[in-house]
């Protein structure tokens, strides 16, 4: 886990000048929209707050945003390190230090946070649709769990703050993880998090469709208020889904790519331009 996204993982020793300096233009452009977009959409819930937008889904797209901006403001620099510098950390001594350990601390926290969230906001939609006349997520219970997705994100995060150093090869110094084995140990953690979210997400999302798909409503007067909450319900599923796709197909290839190097078998995916593939997938992720 070097530099945020593996900076071994990463290097570009055989690609010429002209492609190292393309494939940096890109993934600094594709941060730069990622934290404009992200900006923009917390002024407008902001504007909106007394609006239909005050709602426990609105905070969690918003803490969401918040990961993602601070994950853009991370990860420039950053893009510049591993393609330029070829993974080289420039800030040396107790600065440097200090820096390195902030950089796989919060790029920890970003991912679990934004994961921990997605499921969040799947278990508010389970709610809205089960018990539609029953607010179980309350603005304080919302706030409650986005506390607690940063906390937990924190604690699992803080171990970094011990293990992550600057290493110096030939006066070539990366910012890394000491122990290999604590490298392997938190990969496996971190791939048992996202297999665990994952696999809440699937059986809530199952029970909602089942729900949406099999509800019937009486011919009466309120019929249509009824089909108007279930058409909104429909659309925030279809929405939901639809980035929950996006975040596991963007996120995967390269969380393969950096278990690869933790468990062994970097080798047989050593290839510069899947990385690059992988690298811009994951960080067009953070453009929700």
């Amino acid at each position: 886990m070097e530099n945020g996204t593996n900076s071994s993982t990463v290097g570009s020793k055989g690609d010429s000048f002209e492609l190292i300096i393309a494939k940096t233009s890109i993934c600094i452009l594709v941060l730069v929209v990622s934290l404009i977009e992200n900006i923009a959409v917390l002024v407008i819930l902001k504007k909106n707050y007394n609006s239909r937008m005050r709602t426990a889904n609105s905070f969690f797209i918003a803490n969401m945003s918040v990961t993602d901006v601070l994950f853009a403001v991370q990860n420039i620099p950053l893009a510049y390190n591993n393609y330029i510098l070829k993974g080289r950390w420039i800030l040396q001594g107790n600065i440097g230090m200090v820096l390195c350990k902030f950089d796989v601390f919060f790029s920890l926290i970003a991912m679990v946070t934004t994961n921990l969230t997605i499921l969040a906001i799947a278990v508010d939609r389970y709610f809205a649709v089960y018990f539609p006349f029953k607010k179980i997520i309350t603005r304080r219970v919302c706030f409650f769990v986005i506390f607690l997705t940063w906390l937990v994100s924190a604690l699992f995060a803080s171990p970094m703050f011990y293990y992550a150093d600057l290493i110096s090869v030939n006066d070539f110094t990366t910012c890394t993880l000491t122990d290999v084995q604590v490298l392997k140990t938190w990969y496996t953690v971190l791939a048992g998090i996202l297999a665990t979210t994952l696999v809440a997400m699937l059986v809530l999302y199952t029970a909602i469709g089942v729900k949406l798909l099999g509800r019937k409503f009486p011919g009466n007067a309120s019929q249509r208020i009824h089909e108007r909450r279930e058409k909104r319900n429909r659309d925030i599923f279809k929405m939901l889904i639809t980035l929950i796709v996006v975040f596991y197909i963007c996120s995967l290839p390269l969380f393969t790519l950096q278990l690869s190097y933790s468990l062994g078998f970097f080798e047989l995916l050593k290839i510069n331009q899947v990385r690059f593939i992988s690298i811009l997938l994951f960080l067009f992720k953070w453009r929700h």
